[in-house]
């Protein structure tokens, strides 16, 4: 069930969503569009490194990703040569270098900022806009960016407490996930328009915010990781994390009052929930 907007328009400019989006769309563009291994084993947020002293993590890593190689070799049948074996070692070094070239506490924001692909971007930014601009226009300029940047390094250490290992962390999700988990407190009773997928047709469904933040937290992300089923590369701890941490901390911030107003309509989806 993917979103396409919600029916809740703000009374407040979202500079600093879209300004948050932007930055997100010049770091994806300048760090070449999520096919940069080095940026992303530099920049995101490898679990292990938070734990391990600098030397053990450091031998740790090359070992994983010798390891990873091994795999990809076997899987392939490939044969190797000595010459293969000197480009091999010069990859793992430069992969090892990167790894531990920054602070694993600057990385618990830098992973925020990486995307590893174009669908990953797009999305992750959709969900931001459709949700980030209404906590926004209630928290204001000054903590939302704090509620968000904080949500977001909760739920990195999630995913490294449940999941963690030498694999880089990065994207938006977790703090975007922590603006839904505001949302379905503040905003309840909006309506969300979603895209869900019947076969080749792509259905529009508009129902209450609180089904669909109950959807993505119990199915889409809690099934999936109590379970171990689904597309690998998910960081569905990191995606609850950040949920629960906006459910818990958004009722503990002021808010600024609203004046109340009415909501756009909802009757061009090909199904109404009420």
């Amino acid at each position: 069930m993917f979103p396409i907007r919600d029916n809740l328009p703000t009374q407040h400019p979202s500079y600093i969503t879209v300004t948050l989006i932007v930055v997100n769309a010049i770091v994806f563009l300048t760090t070449g569009m999520g096919r940069n291994e080095v940026v992303s084993l530099e920049y995101g947020f490898t679990p292990a490194q938070l734990v391990e002293p600098s030397e053990q993590f450091e031998q740790d890593v090359a070992t994983s990703i010798v390891n990873r190689i091994e795999q990809q070799l076997r899987a392939n049948n490939a044969r190797i040569t000595r010459r293969d074996v000197e480009t091999l070692n010069a990859y793992v070094a430069q992969q090892t270098e990167a790894a531990t070239a920054q602070s694993p506490y600057l990385k618990l924001f830098t992973c925020m900022f990486l995307h590893g692909g174009w669908f990953h971007l797009v999305g992750n930014m959709l969900f931001l806009w459709i949700f980030g601009n209404n906590i926004e226009d209630r928290l204001g300029p000054i903590l939302f960016p704090l509620f968000y940047l904080g949500t977001g390094v909760v739920a990195t250490l999630t995913h490294a407490y449940f999941a963690g290992d030498y694999v880089p962390l990065i994207g938006a999700s977790g703090a975007v996930s922590g603006v839904m988990g505001a949302y379905f407190l503040l905003h309840p009773s909006a309506r969300v328009l979603a895209i869900v997928p019947i076969g080749y047709y792509p259905m529009t469904v508009s129902l209450p915010a609180w089904i669909y933040m109950i959807f993505y937290l119990v199915i889409q992300n809690l099934y999936p990781a109590t379970f171990s089923v689904g597309s690998g590369g998910v960081a569905y701890w990191a995606h609850i994390g950040g949920f629960v941490a906006g459910l818990a901390t958004i009722r503990l911030l002021p808010h600024r009052k609203l004046k109340p107003q009415a909501v756009l309509d909802d009757d061009d989806a090909d199904l109404v929930i009420r």
